[in-house]
């Protein structure tokens, strides 16, 4: 079976506990990948964006830190996202609330005792999921399934929860973005998964027009000229600056190693970084402001007609001042 078991996604202040975490679980027979870099600030490069894809279960440690931890959201999301989602609480904090339906394990005063119940049922937990991974790698035709010892239950499956809209988990994988938006690509017929609700993205300030971007769920790459899905020519954009996209119910934007940077409320981001509704997202000199609207009053800013069912047709230029 390909790929690594386990990967481990926390705050970086809770390193000590992840390393608790990685070495418990190498005890207990599984491949582990955990990395302080990963929380550090740097680039989210290509290596650990592979990591956290090729992994069979996601490992998210909740605390304070890795719930204010927007990085951590991320991976979060994704791995939700992907079914393979195990998480457990460190020390007590009020977890994101699209993350308060998944079975979470209860350790914020575990440290490291491998007889202790609630480590066992969370071991049979993660088992459990790479046994499914084992078995739906076989069925794909990659190798025959492995078989274990069948587990007694000790407490529910982790609820397999749908995400609130559709939504493009591509948004991570900066260097591998897929265009999506030619010319020629027919719009999709609505039908009952339309979002009701649409992200948009609206020009702040007075060097440029006014002009509002509709970010439909397959997400839109944002730069100074073709061939990106959303044109600001605006000399401090770089040509291919950052990519937007939907993952889950968040809005999420990867600078593409811009020139002048890209800012969230004046913050610099280096990786997947979530963009809260209200916030505005600076690339360079050029500010955007994040907001959520019905469908038809976001076809009504962005001037898109209804016939376009609110997805991109070719290329959004914002006009030149």
């Amino acid at each position: 079976m390909s790929g690594t078991d386990i990967f481990i996604s926390y705050a970086r202040q809770d390193r000590p506990a992840a390393r608790i975490f990685a070495e418990r679980f190498t005890a207990e027979g599984f491949s582990v990948w955990w990395d302080a870099s990963l929380h550090s600030g740097e680039t989210f490069d290509e290596v650990i964006e592979q990591r956290l894809r090729d992994a069979k279960a996601v490992v998210v440690l909740w605390s304070p830190r890795s719930v204010a931890s927007r990085w951590v959201r991320a991976e979060a999301t994704l791995a939700d996202r992907r079914n393979k989602l195990v998480p457990a609480i460190i020390e007590a904090c009020d977890r994101p609330i699209v993350f308060e339906l998944t079975h979470t394990a209860e350790l914020s005063d575990w440290h490291g005792d491998t007889s202790d119940p609630r480590w066992q049922a969370y071991v049979e937990d993660l088992h459990r999921m790479l046994d499914r991974a084992r078995e739906q790698e076989a069925a794909a035709g990659h190798e025959p399934a492995k078989t274990s010892a069948p587990a007694a239950p000790s407490r529910p499956q982790p609820v397999s929860r749908q995400p609130l809209r559709p939504g493009n988990d591509e948004v991570i994988a900066a260097g591998r973005f897929r265009q999506t938006h030619a010319p020629e690509a027919q719009a999709p017929p609505p039908d009952a998964s339309t979002p009701t609700e649409v992200h948009c993205l609206e020009i702040q300030g007075d060097e440029l027009p006014k002009e509002h971007f509709m970010i439909d769920p397959s997400g839109a790459k944002i730069g100074r000229a073709a061939p990106a899905a959303i044109v600001i020519p605006h000399k401090s954009v770089s040509r291919e600056h950052c990519i937007v996209g939907l993952a889950n119910d968040e809005l999420l934007v990867t600078d593409l190693n811009s020139t002048n940077g890209t800012f969230i409320d004046e913050v610099r981001i280096t990786r997947a970084t979530i963009l809260p509704a209200g916030s505005v997202l600076k690339l360079g000199q050029v500010s955007l402001r994040h907001s959520v609207h019905s469908r038809a009053e976001a076809e009504a800013l962005c001037g898109v007609s209804g016939s376009e069912n609110g997805n991109l047709r070719g290329q959004r230029v914002a006009a030149s001042s």
